[in-house]
């Protein structure tokens, strides 16, 4: 394995358990949540979605190093807006609940 491979490894497998320990809090929260492939699928089941191909407030959430913060790891929404540094999980829960609405 190449020095840039292992880098890239390692990223993983550190946005991986940054994104399930995040995937717990909004479990706990109400929020139902798959993991996928690079990151996790965010559903609020108690609010309607944007459009007729997504029934539920939903958005799929990565985590990687955000540059802007010295590489740090942040969460991102789907269309790249940065969400919160994944070391403010209680932040992150907040945001999430801003635009996708708090289940019930």
């Amino acid at each position: 394995m190449s020095i840039s491979d292992h880098h890239e490894h390692t990223a993983g497998v550190e946005s991986y358990v940054r994104l399930q320990a995040l995937a717990m809090h909004l479990k706990a929260h109400g929020f139902a949540v798959e993991t996928v492939a690079g990151g996790l699928i965010v559903r609020n089941m108690s609010r309607a979605g944007c459009c007729a191909n997504q029934k539920t407030a939903g958005d799929t959430i990565t985590c990687r190093p955000y540059q802007a913060d010295s590489g740090r790891y942040w969460y991102f929404t789907s269309w790249q807006q940065p969400i919160a540094e994944t070391e403010r999980i209680t932040d992150a829960l907040v945001m999430i609940k801003g635009y996708l609405g708090a289940p019930d």
